[in-house]
């Protein structure tokens, strides 16, 4: 079999790999709507990954994107004389590693929550779909942009009371699992309490008292890493408190 009809075969088989995929309308073919999806080939292997070990390292060289596919990482950002500081996470569905597209190596470091399992698309293979597939760079653009916005609006956040803070971090897991058509009102926390409270720019005390308060208004509970929403609208209410 010639390389070209190898590489048709693997399109063929690949493709209908990720079409069949539950993450696929989260994904990049899912984006634009294409289900004919020319992500499949670009995709060499499932990665796993151990809870606290690295996918990799800021500085490491980067010659992957990955897509998680289950599992959870926090994206870690180093800052000079302290520890790393998280600034993100990403759930299954979302990108890994974009942040080595255009300088060639790693800014940050992403390490898992859990045992997690990644897709891992090389580079090379992703740019050479790309002259093919124009539609698979429109994805790509806007997942990128889904979560430039993201670190956007996590950046005016930091103005909002604790309260409104830690309740919209709540409502933006909600909203995942709704997307992935699983629960979004009783669903699992991967990241420990400190892990949110230095994404959120609050003191792990603070994120243990306003947890208190909220289940004690009936809003929602949380029991070991579950969280059960018990009042939407009273959860919106407080995603909007001014004090």
């Amino acid at each position: 079999m010639g390389s070209e009809q190898q590489f048709k075969h693997l399109e063929s088989t690949e493709s209908a790999r990720c079409n069949h995929c539950a993450l696929h309308a989260l994904c990049l073919p899912g984006i634009v709507g294409c289900f004919n999806s020319a992500l499949g080939p670009v995709v060499a292997d499932d990665i796993k990954v151990n809870k606290g070990h690295s996918l990799y390292r800021s500085g490491d060289r980067a010659d992957n994107l990955y897509v998680v596919k289950s599992g959870a990482f926090k994206i870690m950002t180093p800052l000079c004389g302290h520890d790393a500081h998280v600034s993100g996470f990403r759930m299954p569905g979302d990108l890994v590693g974009a942040c080595g597209l255009t300088c060639g190596q790693y800014a940050f470091t992403a390490q898992a929550l859990d045992r997690a399992t990644v897709c891992r698309l090389p580079l090379d293979r992703l740019r050479e779909a790309q002259l093919r597939q124009p539609m698979l760079t429109q994805g790509l653009l806007q997942a990128l942009s889904n979560q430039a916005a993201q670190a956007q609006r996590q950046v005016t956040r930091t103005n909002l009371p604790a309260l409104a803070r830690f309740a919209l971090f709540i409502k933006d897991i909600s909203s995942h699992h709704q997307k992935r058509h699983l629960s979004d009102s009783e669903f699992d926390l991967p990241m420990a309490r400190t892990d949110i409270a230095d994404f959120l720019g609050l003191a792990p005390e603070t994120i243990s008292r306003l947890i208190a308060s909220l289940a004690k208004k009936s809003i929602l509970k949380v029991e070991g890493k579950t969280v059960y929403i018990l009042d939407k609208p009273a959860l919106e209410n407080a995603c909007e408190a001014l004090d």
